[in-house]
């Protein structure tokens, strides 16, 4: 159940972190929801499959907590430019201690 649920942890983390770890990060919540969400669907029927989706949910929180709390992460945001669009999107540096 351990083993399991640190596999399927590590499995959606590598596949989330494929898009770029800085920009993820800004959006751990939404992320966090859905993948715990989507393991419980998957592991639905036992007892022993809800804990693997509950185990893989809380390393995938805990991680992701601590990779905000730490990490430089970049933000999707609008700025302002002084030529032609006035306004335009852009990633933009946070840093964690802000």
């Amino acid at each position: 159940m351990l083993i399991a649920g640190t596999l399927s942890a590590a499995g959606i983390l590598f596949l989330v972190f494929k898009f770029g770890v800085r920009r993820v990060i800004a959006f751990d919540i939404p992320i966090d929801i859905v993948s715990t969400g989507f393991l419980m669907f998957i592991f639905a029927g036992t007892f022993s499959g809800m804990l693997t989706a509950m185990v893989a949910g809380l390393i995938i929180s805990i991680t992701l907590f601590v990779m905000k709390q730490t990490m430089t992460r970049e933000v999707l945001s609008i700025v302002k430019t002084k030529k032609f669009p006035y306004r335009r999107f852009m990633w933009v540096d946070i840093n964690p201690k802000d």
